[in-house]
């Protein structure tokens, strides 16, 4: 019954950490400017809040209870000799748990190689706070190719660990996601994810999920999802939440 609670002390951690950790945070922030400083005036930004049963990363069940909000900014433009990019960047803020809390810093750059295949290079800071403080920040740059086939995305990611903390170097996803107009309810998105550790102590997982995104308002969405994950590093999983949206 604390996580609203947490969840806003999560919100204070992120201006704090600002100070306290300046030097990873301020150049993922610099490079976010760069690349809006690439981009024409067609820059969208979106704001999300939303409830999950369990925080599941990946497989693993990191505490029940999950508060997060979003903001996101997103863009085009050229940047250099590497022509039109599309880029975003956001911060994602999360209490769970007892008293567990996360912020993470993300970006990230995508290339169009041809009419059916996008190059992405990005990365993601991690920062923990509440019982988790004192945990070293985890720093992952990555890799994805994305493509399309009858109709459904198809992803292929590598993302490389720069953190002392965790076993694994390299984490591999195939991903997959497909969605259909539902006359008069919404959109439904059904996705699914093969996740696979370097680490033979981890190995590998298998998750499939279901959301139904409906649309309140020209700028409002509301989302319920449930998620089901197999093999993980805590057992099978089944959880679900329902977040909402607001488009700029």
């Amino acid at each position: 019954m604390f996580n609203i609670f947490y969840f806003v002390l999560a919100t204070e951690c992120a201006f704090i950490s600002a100070v306290m950790r300046p030097t990873r945070i301020l150049a993922l922030t610099g490079l976010s400017l760069s690349l809006l400083g690439t981009a024409n005036a067609d820059i969208e930004t979106s704001i999300s809040a939303g409830y999950t049963s369990d925080y599941v990363f990946r497989g693993t069940n990191n505490g029940a209870d999950l508060f997060d909000a979003t903001i996101d900014v997103s863009g085009s433009g050229s940047l250099g000799g590497l022509g039109d990019i599309d880029w975003g960047a956001g911060l994602w803020l999360a209490a769970f748990g007892d008293n567990d809390n996360e912020m993470d810093i993300y970006m990230s750059a995508s290339k169009s190689l041809s009419d059916n295949l996008d190059l992405t290079v990005g990365v993601t800071n991690y920062s923990y706070y509440g019982d988790w403080a004192g945990t070293p920040d985890d720093l992952e740059p990555y890799v994805s190719v994305g493509t399309s086939l009858g109709g459904i995305s198809l992803g292929l990611g590598a993302y490389f660990d720069q953190s002392e903390t965790l076993d694994h170097d390299i984490y591999w996803e195939l991903t997959a996601g497909y969605e259909s107009e539902l006359s008069g309810l919404g959109t439904l998105g059904l996705s699914g994810v093969i996740g696979h550790f370097d680490d033979e102590g981890v190995g590998t997982y298998y998750g499939i999920g279901a959301g139904l995104s409906i649309a309140v308002s020209d700028s409002i969405t509301v989302t319920p999802h449930i998620t089901h994950t197999v093999d993980g590093a805590t057992g099978d999983e089944t959880f679900g939440g329902v977040s909402v949206g607001f488009g700029f």
